[in-house]
This record gives C-alpha cells, sequence and structure tokens, in this order.
C-alpha cells in the first residue's frame, strides 16, 4: 500500500528551500545563486527540491504569494478600525524597514526579473491587482466615511499610493537609509497631502 504523503511536512519542506533561496538571493542575487546553491543552503537534494520547484523563477513566485497571505485582510480590519492612513504607513512601513534591513537589492532583482520572466510577472502582476483591488476598495470606504478626499478616482489613488510606497522604498534602500525611519516619515507627509488629510 502506497504511503500518504505528509502535507504539513511537505509544506515545511517548501518552506525550508524558500528560506534558503532567500538567504542565497541576498548574498548572490537572483541570477548568480544556482539550484545547487539553494540546494546547499537548504540541506535537501537536487531531487527533493526540483519535487517542489522546477526553476528559481518558481521560487521567487512562490515567496512572493507567501508574503501576501494574510496581510489583505489585516489592512482590511487595520483600516476599518483605525483609518486608512494609518493602515497604509503601518503597510508601507514593514515594506521600507525590510528593505532598509538588507533586502533592497533583492527586491529590486525580483522587480527586474519580473519584467524579463514570463513565471514572475505572472505571480507578481496577480498579486499586484489583488493589492490595487483591496487599497481601491479601503480608499472608498475611507471617503463614504469622510476621511478621504471625494474627488479621487479609488483606482488610480491605489495605483499612485502603491507607486509611491515602492519608490521611496527603493530609493531609500538605493540610498543607503539604514533604519527606515526617513522613509516612514515621506510616505506620510506623501499620504496625507494627497488624500486631503491632516493628523
Amino acid at each position: 500500500m502506497a504511503r500518504l504523503a505528509n502535507p504539513a511536512l511537505a509544506e515545511r519542506r517548501r518552506h525550508q528551500i524558500m528560506d534558503a533561496a532567500i538567504a542565497c538571493f541576498r548574498r548572490r542575487g537572483f541570477h548568480q545563486t544556482t539550484m545547487a546553491e539553494i540546494c546547499a543552503e537548504a540541506g535537501v537534494s537536487a531531487g527533493a527540491i526540483y519535487h517542489y520547484f522546477a526553476s528559481k523563477s518558481e521560487i521567487i513566485s512562490a515567496i512572493a504569494e507567501d508574503a501576501r497571505e494574510g496581510a489583505d485582510a489585516a489592512f482590511l480590519r487595520m483600516a476599518e478600525q483605525d483609518g486608512l492612513v494609518a493602515a497604509l504607513c503601518q503597510s508601507a512601513s514593514g515594506f521600507f524597514h525590510k528593505l532598509s534591513e538588507g533586502d533592497g537589492a533583492l527586491m529590486a532583482d525580483i522587480i527586474a526579473e519580473s519584467i524579463r520572466d514570463e513565471t514572475i510577472s505572472a505571480t507578481m502582476r496577480r498579486a499586484d491587482a489583488n493589492s490595487i483591488r483591496v487599497t481601491a476598495s479601503a480608499v472608498r470606504a475611507s471617503q463614504k466615511r469622510g476621511e478621504t478626499a471625494a474627488d479621487l478616482d479609488p483606482e488610480l489613488a491605489a495605483h499612485t499610493i502603491m507607486a509611491a510606497i515602492e519608490g521611496i522604498g527603493l530609493r531609500r534602500a538605493f540610498l543607503g537609509d539604514a533604519s527606515g525611519d526617513v522613509a516612514d516619515a515621506q510616505f506620510r507627509a506623501f499620504l496625507e497631502r494627497y488624500l486631503s488629510l491632516r493628523s
């Protein structure tokens, strides 16, 4: 009788490989890292890694999807409870501080690779479309509560806000901001003015 796979063990192994890949990508970049190096970092055989992921592109896609899990629901809850600006600032701050802790080059690598690689692009576009939908929904709700300028188009606002988060974060990483605090302050100042809100 065939032995049934253990889903919990499989999920742990999958995340073990993803964590190892992130460590390798941070050290050497996406293109320089080989699947053999990821195997060595994860402590698994080549056969084992290819059981879960066919390529580095698939690993990056899985990392991007994993990062989004649960984030949107938490964001909407905070926007409802504490207001749109507070929710957006907290969400952005997590991104800024991750970049300032050493993931700036990795994030730039992923964005660049998503332009070239259809596997990564499809995942990133799905994640982006969902983030835009969720952010636009939060903007609409904020407008109904009278907290945000009524003349803003929610979807255009969502795209502008996402561009500000990515642009500010990557620029601070490029400039070597080691704390992320400057990025936090820049984003809040932009957001309050853009949404016609004052603290």
